[in-house]
């Protein structure tokens, strides 16, 4: 082989050897890049799971609350059927309303 053959394949070897290193640090750079999308990512999903169990105790909540105030109409309405007149049912609501404070004063005390 001759000396100027062994000189273009060396440059060709040269320039392909760069090329390769531009696109291995391209490539380390992008890697990086997305490990840190990929770490925020995961402290998104970590934020979205704990606010996603907050949110559920919320509504577990709200269920409990509203199976309360579900039982509190059904005595309305039975209490609006035997009494009624709305008066009626009012001032009977308000008797309620007196005998939860007396429950709850004696029970703080």
């Amino acid at each position: 082989m001759a000396e100027s053959q062994i000189l273009t394949r060396f440059s060709s070897l040269e320039i392909k050897l760069k090329g390769l290193l531009k696109d291995y640090i391209e490539v380390k750079k992008q890697l990086s890049e997305v490990k840190i999308e990929n770490e925020k990512l995961r402290n998104d999903l970590c934020n979205a799971e704990k606010e996603t169990q907050e949110l559920q105790k919320n509504l577990n909540q709200q269920k409990k609350n509203f199976k309360k105030s579900d039982k509190f109409t059904k005595i309305a309405v039975n209490n609006l059927k035997s009494t009624g007149n709305p008066a009626e049912l009012k001032e009977k609501i308000d008797e309620y309303i007196l005998e939860i404070e007396k429950c709850i004063n004696q029970l703080s005390n």
